[in-house]
């Protein structure tokens, strides 16, 4: 037999459903975007190598001091913000967010002008940027006393005064694979076995950790390929290392969402003969 409500039955019982179905949708509209939007930063990294005044050498991997301030100014005026990859580690982690437009600045080879000419503009302008240094330089100009600037590198007591500064990150470019000779940068020779290979990288590693742990007191955890030249080994080594971040030579941005790893980031080379206007611009700043 069916059951005859009464009107103020039916009213309790439509008023108790509306109440419902407003808590429901509630519910839904404060669910986080990040549950069905996906989370991403688009992270250019720009790769300096050497900062000097003599227009002789000025190319592809040399640039004058004021170059850089352009570009530092250009940062500035687009309202670009460079972070460092220790910020990065922070967001893919969860534990910060990122400005809407943000860069990371790098340099490699570890020439000494990053003391002299980079580091005062850094300062200047709050900016953090990574130098990537190769150990067995800093060996050679530690021993032979060279402190030239436009020739010389970073030495032991450059590297120790470089740790203690808050913008500057330290990383690793070898302790002494940076060669196109035999090998060919951290390259595998032909006919080598993995075994012979992964042992080689894995010796000149620990090598550049000893004397990086001996300097700063901690360990790398960036490694910059020499030339770029990488292989799947040569990852795994890095990551049993307890490397964290691996830098390449391909002129690509990174999309990194939280919860992404580091490995194989991209760099754009910053040569001589463009403006910031035009250097930027073809990135995407």
């Amino acid at each position: 037999m069916f059951r005859i409500f009464s009107f103020r039955q039916l009213f309790i019982f439509c008023a108790i459903l509306c109440a419902a179905l407003l808590g429901l949708s509630a519910v839904n509209v404060s669910l986080p975007v990040a549950a069905t939007v996906k989370n991403g930063a688009d992270i250019p990294v720009i790769m300096y190598h050497q900062v000097c005044d003599n227009p002789k050498i000025f190319g592809d991997y040399v640039i004058p001091p004021s170059l850089l301030e352009e570009d530092f100014q250009y940062l500035k005026k687009k309202n670009v913000t460079p972070i460092s990859f220790g910020d990065l580690e922070k967001y893919v982690a969860g534990k910060m967010t990122l400005p809407e437009k943000c860069i990371i600045i790098t340099f490699d080879d570890g020439e000494r002008s990053f003391l002299t000419r980079v580091v005062p503009l850094l300062e200047k302008y709050g900016y953090p940027a990574n130098v990537n240094i190769i150990g067995s330089l800093v060996e050679i100009y530690t021993q032979n006393g060279e402190t030239d600037d436009r020739y010389a590198y970073l030495n032991r007591n450059d590297i120790a005064e470089l740790a203690k500064k808050d913008l500057v990150e330290l990383g690793c470019h070898t302790y002494d694979l940076h060669d196109l000779g035999h090998r060919r940068g951290m390259g595998k020779l032909r006919g080598e076995s993995n075994e012979k290979y992964i042992k080689a990288i894995t010796d000149d590693l620990q090598k550049f950790n000893h004397l990086f742990e001996d300097l700063t007191g901690e360990k790398p955890k960036i490694l910059a390929y020499p030339y770029g030249i990488r292989n799947n080994k040569l990852l795994e080594t890095a990551k049993s290392l307890g490397f964290t971040v691996t830098l390449t030579c391909r002129e690509e941005s990174n999309t990194i969402s939280v919860g992404d790893s580091l490995f194989e980031l991209g760099r754009f080379n910053r040569p001589y003969g463009k403006t910031p206007e035009e250097f930027f611009k073809e990135i995407g700043i």
